[in-house]
C-alpha cells in the first residue's frame, strides 16, 4: 500500500512537477532499454522478413523446375485425336504408332428385376426378405484389384435404403433403381476385367440379391472389358482406357474403323514453357538480391534511435512516421549473415556443372550472364535468342545443368544449379533462424529472442527501482511538508500569547 503522499499544501511547492522531473532524469537509462528492445525486434523482423521472400522463392523453383513434368514439359501431336489423345511426361520422345484400337476398356453392370412398378419405398420383409442381411462384396478397383466389403441391411430398409447404403459405402459401386421397370442396377465404377471372372461377386453366396431378382447368386456383374490396343506392332491390354506407354499418357476415345491410317504420336519440348519458367526464376532471383542488397547498403541514422512511447504523444502521426523510417533504416547494414548468404547463392548459380566436357554445363553457355553494371549487386540477364537456341538444340543437356539431382564430393559437384541454389538458400534460412528464430519459436531457441528475455528481464528490475525511488522521493517531500505544517501550527500558537 503506498504512503501518503502530500502535494504542496504547506510548502506551496508543486512537488508532483518536482518529483515528475527528477524520474524523468531517473528514466533515461530504462528508455535506452526500451530503445534497444525495439531495435532487438526490429531488427528480428527483418531477417524474418528475407526468410519469408527465401522460402517462398525456394518453393518455387521446386514447383517450376524439380517438381514432376513442370519444368521439362513436352507438348504431344496427334494425327487423329478423334480416336485418341495423349500429353507426353518428361520421358517422352520421338514417335508412336497406334494401329490399332480393338477394344475400349468398359465397366461392369449386373440388373436384377424385382418387378414392374414396384415402388421404392417398399422394405426388404415386403419384397420377402426375412431378418437382417450380413453381405460380403468383392469389387473391382481403379487399380485392377478386388476388395471385399463388408454391406449391413435391415428388413425394415426400403429399396432406396439399400441403393443409399451400396452408394455411401465407397466400395466402387453405383447402385439405381427404376421404380417403373422394377430394375435394380449395380455397376463398378473402375473398368476393366477382374482376374476373378467377375466384377462383382458376392463372396459368400448370401443370397440378397438373388431375392431382389439377380439371375446369380454369386457373379453379379461379370461383363467388363478391358481396353486392347496395337501399339508400335505391340499388342497391349489394360483395365482403363487411360494409360502410360513410353512416357506417353494416352487416353482412348473410340475404337479405330477398318482400314483407318495407324494413328501418329509425336512428342516435342515445349521450349516457350521452359523459357517462361527461367525468365520467372531470373526476374524472381533478381527482386530477391537487389532487396538484400538495398538493406547492407542502407544508411544508418544513429540519431534516430526508437521512440519511446512518451515521445511519441508530443508528436503528430505524420512526425512518428518519418522519424520511424529513419530509425528503421540501416537495421541489417554490413550485416555478415546477409552477405554470406547472397555470396553462397552467387557461388551456387555460377559454378560449372560437373567437370566434363559437355556443350552446355553453365548458366553463361544457355544464355544467361551477370549484368556489368557494378550497381546492379550481381543480377542476371538473359540473352533469349541464345537461351531458345539451347534449349532447341540441346534441350536434354540444359535441362540436366539446371535441375539434374547429382551430388558434390572434394572433386565436382554435378547437382544442377537449381538444385545447388536450393540447397544455398536452405543453409542461408538456417543462419538466419538460428540468429531470429521463427514466429512459430519461443524467446530462448534463437539469439535475439535470447537478446530480448535479458533486455526484458533488465526492463523489469529497472522498473521496479524507478518505483522505489519515486515511493522515496515522495517519502521526503512528504516528510517535509509535514513538517513545515508543524512549524507553521508552532508558530500560529506562538504568534497567540505575544499578542496577549
Amino acid at each position: 500500500m503506498a504512503g501518503l503522499r502530500v502535494g504542496g499544501l504547506a510548502s506551496g511547492m508543486d512537488i508532483d512537477q518536482i518529483v515528475g522531473d527528477l524520474m524523468k532524469a531517473q528514466r533515461i537509462p530504462l528508455d535506452k532499454l526500451l530503445q534497444k528492445k525495439t531495435t532487438f525486434e526490429w531488427q528480428r523482423d527483418s531477417y524474418r522478413s528475407i526468410n519469408t521472400k527465401l522460402n517462398t522463392l525456394h518453393t518455387k523453383l521446386y514447383d517450376d523446375f524439380l517438381a514432376p513434368n513442370s519444368f521439362n514439359k513436352k507438348t504431344v501431336s496427334v494425327s487423329n485425336d478423334n480416336v485418341v489423345s495423349a500429353t507426353a511426361t518428361s520421358a517422352a520422345s520421338g514417335t508412336l504408332s497406334i494401329q490399332k484400337v480393338e477394344q475400349l476398356a468398359s465397366s461392369s453392370y449386373g440388373v436384377g428385376s424385382i418387378a414392374e412398378n414396384t415402388p421404392s419405398t417398399k422394405t426388404m420383409k415386403e419384397l420377402g426378405i426375412s431378418g437382417d442381411q450380413n453381405v460380403k462384396l468383392g469389387v473391382l478397383q481403379t487399380d485392377g484389384t478386388m476388395k471385399d466389403f463388408d454391406f449391413s441391411f435391415k428388413e425394415t430398409d426400403t429399396i432406396n435404403d439399400v441403393v443409399k447404403k451400396i452408394n455411401d459405402k465407397g466400395a466402387g459401386i453405383t447402385a439405381l433403381y427404376d421404380e417403373k421397370s422394377g430394375q435394380l442396377s449395380l455397376s463398378t465404377k473402375a473398368t476393366g476385367k477382374s482376374t476373378e471372372g467377375a466384377e462383382i461377386i458376392d463372396r459368400e453366396k448370401s443370397g440378397f440379391f438373388s431375392s431382389l431378382g439377380f439371375a446369380d447368386s454369386e457373379n453379379l456383374a461379370s461383363n467388363g472389358t478391358n481396353a486392347k490396343v496395337t501399339v508400335n506392332g505391340a499388342e497391349i491390354e489394360r483395365n482403363s482406357n487411360s494409360f502410360t506407354v513410353a512416357g506417353f499418357n494416352i487416353t482412348l476415345k473410340e475404337k479405330t474403323a477398318t482400314g483407318v491410317a495407324p494413328i501418329t504420336l509425336s512428342a516435342t519440348t515445349d521450349v516457350n514453357s521452359m523459357v517462361d519458367k527461367i525468365k520467372a526464376f531470373v526476374s524472381n532471383y533478381n527482386d530477391l538480391i537487389s532487396g538484400m542488397n538495398d538493406s547492407l547498403k542502407e544508411k544508418k541514422y544513429r540519431d534516430f534511435p526508437p521512440l519511446t512511447d512518451e515521445q511519441r504523444k508530443d508528436m503528430t502521426d505524420k512526425e512518428q512516421e518519418m522519424w520511424d523510417e529513419k530509425a528503421k533504416s540501416g537495421l541489417l547494414r554490413s550485416d555478415s549473415i546477409v552477405s554470406s548468404g547472397l555470396s553462397d547463392m552467387r557461388n551456387a548459380i555460377y559454378g560449372k556443372v560437373g567437370t566434363g566436357d559437355n556443350i552446355i554445363d553453365t548458366l553463361a553457355e544457355m544464355g544467361i550472364t551477370t549484368s556489368s553494371a557494378y550497381s546492379d549487386g550481381g543480377k542476371l540477364v538473359i540473352d533469349e535468342e541464345k537461351l531458345k537456341k539451347a534449349l532447341t538444340e540441346n534441350p536434354d543437356q540444359v535441362v540436366k545443368t539446371l535441375i539434374n539431382p547429382g551430388e558434390k564430393t572434394t572433386t565436382e559437384d554435378t547437382r544442377g544449379i537449381i538444385q545447388r541454389l536450393r540447397a544455398s538458400m536452405k543453409e542461408f534460412t538456417t543462419k538466419i533462424e538460428t540468429k531470429a528464430g521463427k514466429s512459430t519459436w519461443t524467446d530462448q531457441q534463437y539469439t535475439i529472442g535470447k537478446s530480448l528475455i535479458d533486455t526484458n528481464t533488465r526492463i523489469s528490475n529497472f522498473q521496479r527501482r524507478l518505483e522505489d525511488m519515486e515511493a522515496r522521493y515522495w517519502k521526503q517531500f512528504t516528510a517535509m511538508e509535514q513538517a513545515i505544517s508543524k512549524a507553521n501550527s508552532q508558530s500560529g500558537y506562538l504568534a497567540q500569547f505575544g499578542q496577549g
